[in-house]
């Protein structure tokens, strides 16, 4: 049984692979770099119980590494991995990416934790006005019940509230409708969202680019790579594509042409097969270009986690000014005319 993700935190796989990249690169083998960290006793027997009783009970290594709490994304790679040999090189990609993804993790809730208290306080006052001072102030004649403002505090509250259940309805519904589309349906639709379309086509194209870029270096030519893809877990997008570019190739299609039709990967990643073809340093050119959207990638989610706070704040200030209009304006405006 695949243990939840959520009880495996992020850092303990983290722990464990590292340990085990070590242990492989200095000579042990899979089984007896399990034994070891089984004695070492300070990874999580969980993950080491996944990976001992899977293998004996026939289970690949990369079934192992989904059973253990990683991704469908990680098992593929492990599988692609077994394929073309680069065993340790992807399990330094997967930890520096875990890593990657962690710190950028770390780095969003200390931006978004203080400004989502003042959300949350600034609800809990509007609530305060709607239920205690707004009747207070009707009683005592000192706004009038006509004011744009008494009709804010009275149903703010419920708007903002609203407008919450409907944002995480929507995310809930996102996921829902994702779980029913194929890979490669999904993989469209995500890459059609405003903002993290555009990232998870970076993201894509940089896996794709990574992967073929390890295959093509090995002397493996494109449909052979594709027959190997397909050989992975089906429900995969890599082995989803595989499949239509196989069919499409078999119908004279050439590769560089048919995956301009694929909207989650980038237009240059298919003048990049076109133009690795012709030179002859296709798995070079791919590494490269892999490594750079890479790079490109961790550059701009830095760049959007330094803007969540400013604008977090300002919309909590936007929010506190309204509450302060909206209570004293009507006030000051009573008292005025009293005075005229």
């Amino acid at each position: 049984m695949r243990i939840h993700k959520r009880k495996k935190t992020l850092l303990m796989r983290e722990q464990f692979l590292e340990m085990l990249i070590s242990l492989l690169e200095n000579g042990f083998s899979l089984q007896e770099s399990l034994a070891v960290m089984q004695r070492n006793r300070q990874f999580s027997a969980d993950i080491l119980y996944c990976f001992t009783d899977g293998l004996a009970k026939g289970s690949s290594f990369a079934e192992c590494f989904y059973q253990a709490g990683f991704s469908l994304q990680e098992m593929t790679q492990v599988q692609l991995a077994d394929i073309h040999g680069n065993v340790i090189i992807t399990l330094k990609n997967i930890l520096n990416t875990m890593q990657i993804l962690r710190k950028q993790k770390k780095e969003l809730s200390k931006v978004a934790t203080y400004p989502i208290l003042l959300l949350v306080f600034v609800i809990a006052l509007l609530f305060a006005m709607r239920f205690f001072l707004l009747p207070s102030l009707l009683q005592s004649g000192m706004i009038k019940t006509s004011h744009w403002s008494i009709g804010l505090i009275a149903y703010g509250p419920f708007i903002m509230v609203g407008l919450i259940l409907a944002i995480s309805g929507f995310v809930g519904g996102y996921f829902w409708y994702a779980k029913q589309q194929t890979a490669l349906q999904r993989s469209t639709f995500i890459a059609s969202l405003p903002f993290i379309g555009f990232l998870y086509k970076m993201y894509q194209t940089s896996y794709f680019a990574l992967e073929w870029s390890k295959m093509f270096k090995q002397g493996l030519e494109a449909r052979q790579i594709l027959a190997f893809m397909e050989t992975v877990n089906p429900q995969s997008l890599v082995a989803s594509l595989a499949k239509e570019l196989n069919r499409s190739l078999s119908q004279g299609k050439t590769l560089a042409k048919e995956l301009e039709d694929y909207s989650f990967l980038l237009p240059e990643f298919s003048l990049i097969i076109l133009q690795g073809e012709v030179k002859g340093k296709l798995g070079e050119e791919l590494l490269l270009y892999s490594q750079l959207l890479t790079k490109r990638i961790v550059e701009k989610v830095e760049g959007w986690i330094r803007w969540v706070q400013p604008l977090v704040f300002l919309f909590v200030a936007v929010l506190i000014m309204a509450i302060y209009i909206a209570m004293f304006l009507p006030m000051y405006e009573n008292i005025g005319g009293i005075m005229e």
